[in-house]
């Protein structure tokens, strides 16, 4: 059994944690040593693993598992994400700065209890880590397009009416005029992509102009219902479609697809990347 710390708190020794996740001590110790994990020691020498180790424990199965992810690629993955063991300087809301707190995070949490969701019922619909989640609700940062778009889908909205705000732009829907210095910009993919929202809410389009720095991208692959086109207007843009069609997009060039297939896109260049996304119907 665990041993208790404290009636709030419970500490979980290794051969409890390899019981409860269906694992040998031995992968534990070679996840520890890929810093993947990062158990207390006890004054004589013993590991001591916390619920919170717990939960990363069983998200490192489910990637190596059911997806396949290679260690590195795990230690990749969740080294950009708060509140992993290469970052254990989690933000709580108490302790974030204003602008996370005024971010995605609180619509998510509200939007997840809505649903009458845990947070690991989330994460098997989405396929995301349950500490991932959490972490995004409380500090709105770490999100990247494809993870946001899953937990969109996921709550039957999408991130344009996510990311909304009232009053944002004009809605007389006379001219759909949206000035130059006057779209809204979507805050929530961190300083590597910058989105301008360049029409009216209501639109049967998304409209959007993407500013990406080089090496941003969308993470994962995703899709979702509609249709989507891309006119590059300056910098490099990478698009991959179905895991094996691969196009480079230079000024100038631009590209259709169905969005129902699974697409992934990034900057592969070394300068900064603008394109126009249009998605129709607004779905992302």
């Amino acid at each position: 059994m665990p041993t208790k710390t404290d009636s709030s708190s419970s500490r979980f020794r290794i051969a409890d944690i390899a019981r409860l996740c269906g694992i040998s001590s031995s992968t534990l110790r070679l996840w520890e040593k890929h810093e993947l994990i990062s158990p207390e020691y006890t004054d004589t020498g013993h590991r001591v693993y916390s619920e919170d180790d717990l939960e990363q424990i069983r998200d490192i199965k489910r990637l190596r598992v059911v997806q396949g992810l290679s260690l590195a690629n795990i230690r990749s993955m969740r080294a950009r994400q708060p509140g992993t063991p290469q970052s254990r300087d989690v933000i709580h809301p108490a302790e974030a700065p204003p602008q996370a707190l005024n971010g995605i995070g609180p619509r998510l949490r509200v939007l997840r209890k809505k649903k009458g969701l845990s947070l690991r019922e989330v994460g098997s619909r989405t396929g995301l880590a349950a500490s991932f989640i959490s972490t995004l609700e409380r500090t709105s940062a770490g999100a990247s397009a494809a993870s946001i778009h899953k937990l969109a889908t996921c709550y039957d909205t999408t991130v344009t009416e996510l990311t909304s705000q009232p009053n944002s732009l004009p809605s007389d829907g006379k001219t759909g005029v949206v000035r130059s210095g006057e779209a809204r910009v979507v805050p929530m993919l961190g300083p590597n992509i910058r989105i301008e929202q360049r029409a009216l809410r209501g639109s049967m389009m998304d409209s959007q102009k993407w500013t990406l720095q080089p090496g941003a991208a969308s993470e994962d692959a995703y899709s979702h219902e509609g249709e989507e086109f891309i006119y590059v207007l300056r910098g490099l843009m990478e698009i991959k479609l179905d895991e094996h069609e691969r196009h480079l997009l230079y000024p100038g060039d631009s590209i259709y697809f169905d969005s129902t297939r699974i697409h992934f896109w990034r900057n592969p260049g070394e300068e900064e990347t603008e394109v126009i996304w249009v998605n129709t119907p607004p779905s992302f």
